[in-house]
């Protein structure tokens, strides 16, 4: 692991294999951490240098001490992308992850070497939904739309293996304030001017019941960037990485 101050911040990363081996950066979802693409880190680093970056006021990242915007997240992976010499890489991200991950691979143009955006969406849907729970969160606590959440997550099925209880967890610990601030930040998500103009290889993937960014949202983001895959992955919900891992892998190799 590795932890790196970026102005008055202090990040956790993850980091696992061979630091000259291609760089993979996973960018995980709204409410979790770092730990959501264990699976992945497991089968990639044998051949990728992995980078996972805990969000802030996530996993064992400070809190945010600012307002939160999509662009300012994607500035902190930025930082620690210098800070490792990394010029070039693959990304993955899910959710909030897969918006970061656009707005990186814009940024990065052709040092982009590949894109993998899990059950995301290339603008907010309802910006006014996500202030309301940011709202909400502030007033009432994160534990009063827990349940919800978690039912938006994952199938029954998905929630009563050990991954989906490890996912509950990694809720549990996430603080009112922090999933709060990542709210603000997906109020404003809109990677629509720049997504389009994506010149790196893309695959976008969506679980077939996921009602927080469902097929119609996966095939507005596929169909906005030119040769996109797009693939389903049966019985998943919002957030398949953990309790469907071997096809989530696979996904994320044939962008590598």
């Amino acid at each position: 692991m590795m932890f790196l101050q970026i102005g008055q911040h202090n990040h956790h990363i993850r980091l696992a294999g061979d630091r000259k081996a291609p760089a993979l950066v996973l960018l995980h979802s709204l409410g979790t951490s770092h730990a959501l693409w264990q699976s992945q880190i497991e089968a990639l680093s044998a051949t990728h240098f992995t980078i996972a970056p805990d969000f802030r006021g996530h996993g064992l990242s400070d809190e945010t001490q600012d307002p939160l915007s999509c662009e300012g997240l994607a500035d902190d992976v930025e930082a620690v992308l210098a800070a490792l010499n990394v010029t070039r890489c693959h990304v993955a991200g899910i959710s909030l992850g897969g918006v970061i991950a656009q707005i990186l691979a814009a940024r990065l143009g052709e040092a982009c070497a590949g894109l993998a955006l899990f059950d995301t969406y290339i603008k907010a849907a309802d910006p006014q939904m996500w202030r309301d729970r940011a709202d909400k969160v502030r007033v009432d606590g994160l534990e009063s739309i827990a349940a919800g959440v978690r039912k938006v997550w994952m199938t029954d099925e998905e929630a009563a293996t050990p991954e989906g209880r490890g996912m509950a967890r990694m809720l549990e610990i996430c603080t009112d304030h922090a999933y709060a601030a990542a709210c603000d930040a997906l109020a404003g998500a809109d990677c629509s001017a720049t997504t389009p103009s994506l010149p790196c290889k893309t695959v976008v993937a969506y679980g077939s019941e996921d009602h927080a960014a469902p097929q119609a949202a996966a095939e507005e983001l596929a169909g906005a960037i030119k040769g996109a895959g797009l693939v389903r992955i049966e019985g998943a919900g919002h957030l398949p990485l953990l309790t469907q891992a071997e096809p989530c892998t696979d996904i994320i190799r044939s962008i590598l």
